[in-house]
């Protein structure tokens, strides 16, 4: 059984993907799939690159080399922010808007038409088993994958596996105290601070440059 899930679900996205790709050539030829995809990560918001790379799963480098051809390609727009000037944002030209227009009109047409001849008791009762198996697949994810430590809470225990963001940012964070493979239990998170015991030493940092601290729950 799980082998014909795992063979459904891999066959759809190829196909649907590769759909989205042959439309996406005879519509706006001069993007890939995936710059597609990041104008959609980004959305109607203006957010920052941080945002960016953890929505969409990939490098801070990967993330700005992308970021530079859709500014080159006037579908995106870069700002640094006012009060912090490591923080930058970046968010969707009017050419970048209609983009993303057409790809949401394009994926609620292909799943209107897929999904037609199906009665809506099974739809309804397949979102229904889907949420739960995305549940279950964030849970395992969580466990595997590094995480900002904002997505943890008070009483978490946790090891840092990365440090994002600038060299300034980092050099930062490591004269504090956080390097990689320190351990880190929360005492206390709000607005602004978050307050740690940081290998046995309590530190204290805003959530602007927290959010950089990329760790594992547990990872004793």
């Amino acid at each position: 059984m799980y082998e014909k899930i795992e063979s459904l679900l891999d066959n759809f996205y190829k196909t649907y993907y590769k759909i989205e790709e042959i439309n996406l050539n005879q519509v706006i030829k001069c993007l890939t799939t995936s710059e597609l995809h990041i104008i959609e990560a980004i959305g109607e918001n203006e957010i920052t690159m941080n945002e960016l790379s953890d929505k969409i799963g990939i490098t801070m480098g990967t993330a700005s080399v992308a970021v530079n051809k859709l500014t080159e390609k006037q579908f995106l727009e870069r700002s640094r922010s006012n009060t912090d000037r490591r923080k930058v944002f970046v968010k969707l030209t009017p050419k970048g808007e209609v983009a993303l227009n057409y790809h949401g009109n394009f994926h609620s047409t292909i799943l209107e038409k897929i999904t037609d001849d199906i009665p809506k008791e099974k739809l309804d009762t397949f979102v229904e088993v889907f949420e739960t198996i995305m549940k279950n697949l964030e849970k395992v994810k969580k466990d595997i994958q590094p995480e900002t430590i904002l997505n943890f809470e008070k009483g978490d225990l946790v090891q840092v596996s990365s440090i994002k963001g600038s060299t300034a940012i980092r050099k930062y964070l490591n004269e504090k105290g956080v390097v990689i493979k320190s351990l880190i239990k929360i005492l206390n998170i709000d607005k602004y601070l978050i307050n740690m015991i940081v290998d046995g030493d309590e530190k204290i940092l805003n959530i602007e440059d927290a959010e950089n601290i990329m760790v594992r729950k547990n990872a004793l």
